[in-house]
């Protein structure tokens, strides 16, 4: 599938979660869907929820009637709310569906932002409008493995003390680490990384936000590799593992 095609079935997500399509388009859709690669099906996967969520969280903020003063404005404001209108061209490649769930996804997008101005909530006997809809927040590439049909995870114990988890993905090609409670290195040393398929593969050295924030890392090229492994080394790393600290195993 083109970036093209790709990108237009991330679009589709709105109207697909609102089930806002017949079923024609609803089949054309899902099979778009089963053509992607796993990181578009995580993507379009993610959005569909995110959407729906907010609907429920809308509706459940919404069940007290809106300040008569504030639900007239709204109504008021709405006709005036700009329409994006296609350009027209001589010359289209774009398909009817294409326009049909650009003008359903326009229709979506000025519902949300009115009935999110009609969101109130009482505080302390006064009234203040809570904003539930915002840029569509893009998932990480962490968030993307995590979310993958085939994600599998390991935990492995560091001889000091800490974990580390490994969550990795086949489909993605990818992992990502994440340490716990595992105490920074002697001084002239560094934790290393590595994949291991019959000879290790460095993967990079442990940086110190992993060690002291936290942070997820992703690491692509997963390949075959049957287990993943951290060893102390010289500052700067090595080679080859030097001294292995704790490895865990990769299921396929």
């Amino acid at each position: 599938m083109s970036e093209a095609s790709r990108q237009r079935l991330l679009d589709a997500a709105e109207v697909y979660a609102l089930h806002a399509v017949d079923p024609a388009e609803e089949a054309e859709i899902e099979q778009d869907l089963a053509s992607v690669d796993d990181t578009a099906r995580v993507q379009f996967n993610i959005l569909v929820s995110e959407i729906q969520e907010t609907l429920a969280l809308v509706s459940v903020l919404d069940a007290a009637d809106a300040p008569a003063d504030l639900r007239a404005r709204v109504l008021q404001e709405i006709p005036g709310i700009a329409q994006l209108i296609p350009t027209a061209s001589t010359v289209s490649n774009v398909a009817s569906m294409s326009r049909h769930r650009e003008r359903k996804s326009n229709r979506w997008r000025t519902a949300m932002m009115a009935a999110a101005a009609a969101v109130v909530v009482a505080v302390g006997g006064g009234v203040v409008a809570t904003q539930v809809m915002g840029n569509d927040p893009t998932p990480t590439q962490a968030e993307q493995i995590a979310a993958a049909p085939d994600v599998q995870e390991a935990t492995a114990a560091f001889p000091g003390g800490g974990t580390a988890t490994i969550s990795y993905s086949r489909g993605s090609d990818s992992a990502v680490v994440k340490l716990d409670g595992v105490a920074a290195p002697a001084a002239g040393k560094d934790y290393q990384m590595w994949f291991v398929d019959g000879a290790p593969r460095s993967v990079g050295l442990v940086t110190s936000d992993q060690l002291t924030g936290g942070d997820d890392t992703v690491i692509g090229g997963m390949g075959a590799a049957t287990n993943f492994a951290f060893s102390l080394e010289p500052a700067g790393g090595s080679p080859q593992p030097t001294e292995v600290l704790t490895m865990v195993s990769l299921a396929a």
